[in-house]
């Protein structure tokens, strides 16, 4: 159903869960005065692109304003917020569809409360349409709490072969970066380090209000779904603790990386320091015979420029020797 584009004014999936074995595809029709009756749990997909879906979320939906309108924002970010009768939550989950960057994090807006769950969306979630296909293969949740850790579990574990792509990557990096090119993995680490804050933004808020979710539960939540909740917090934190440390060892590599450049500097202005330190002397000498005014030694004799490109040998090795014995070089 999910996979579908965003038609039939923003309905996307309506499943209605009673007595029957099958579940119940809704439409537009039986949420024509409202919310659907006569079910266990309902459940609604909604787009938040379409405005049907928008004016009936905010007008006939039936629940409170503030989460109406959290429901269809257009930026949102990671958190839980109480009321008396229901719940809203806002979540993220990594973008897999084709052609998009997974950190750029797509948001889920829930409302739930007891029998009934509301979910919007702005881009398709594949965490939702495993979710979706599940239960028309047979799953069946026995409340909405069932099926909120459901929808978190998936959409987390999406999570996972994104953050394990950037930990091989960051141990590529780590592997090429003794090369004598050190360019590339430069600019593989600002690559790295830039989808690592991204993902870290919007994960690390998840955990909280996950956190808060389960400090705090409805009435109605039971210990499964508040130890299926935990196990979902404890899989966001090891998220951020592998960006975490994902991030320390980007900076650890381009430290390092920048360290041998500063290194190969330095050896080169050192070379360069020393061999002008050598010809200096020489550079004097020959420049105080190349002054042109009479009275200029050897001007007239065969044999002076040899004799002066002898002297000018034996300095470069007396000042070899000096530098040796000063252990300016080996």
């Amino acid at each position: 159903m999910d996979a579908a584009a965003d038609s039939d004014g923003g309905l996307i999936a309506g499943i209605g869960l009673g007595d029957a074995a099958e579940p119940q595809t809704l439409g537009w029709d039986a949420m024509a005065d409202g919310r659907p009756e006569g079910f266990r749990l309902c459940w609604l997909h909604l787009s938040q692109l379409e405005e049907r879906s928008r004016n009936w979320i905010t007008q006939q939906a039936g629940i409170p304003d503030i989460a109406a309108a959290a429901l269809i924002a257009q930026e949102t970010r990671p958190r839980v917020q109480r009321f008396d009768n229901g719940v809203l939550i806002v979540l993220r989950g990594v973008n897999l569809n084709p052609g998009a960057n997974p950190e750029d994090m797509v948001s889920l807006r829930i409302w739930i409360e007891r029998g009934f769950m509301i979910t919007v969306r702005l881009r398709r979630l594949l965490a939702v349409q495993d979710t979706l296909a599940a239960i028309q293969n047979g799953y069946r949740p026995e409340d909405t709490d069932e099926l909120l850790v459901q929808l978190a579990e998936r959409l987390f574990r999406r999570m996972e072969p994104v953050i394990d792509d950037l930990e091989e990557r960051i141990d590529l990096v780590d592997e090429e970066q003794t090369a004598s090119d050190a360019n590339q993995p430069t600019r593989e680490l600002q690559t790295l380090r830039l989808r690592t804050i991204i993902l870290r933004r919007y994960i690390l808020p998840q955990r909280d209000a996950l956190r808060q979710l389960t400090s705090d539960p409805p009435s109605w939540f039971s210990r499964q779904t508040l130890s299926g909740l935990s196990e979902a917090a404890d899989r966001v934190i090891r998220y951020v603790e592998s960006l975490d440390e994902i991030r320390e060892r980007a900076m650890v590599i381009q430290d390092t990386i920048q360290n041998r450049s500063s290194e190969e500097l330095n050896r080169r202005l050192y070379i360069l320091s020393i061999i002008s330190a050598i010809c200096l002397p020489i550079g004097l000498l020959t420049g105080l015979l190349g002054i042109n005014v009479a009275g200029m030694p050897g001007a007239d004799t065969a044999w002076a420029f040899w004799a002066v490109t002898i002297i000018m040998v034996l300095i470069v090795g007396l000042e070899v020797w000096a530098l040796r014995t000063l252990k300016w070089f080996k």
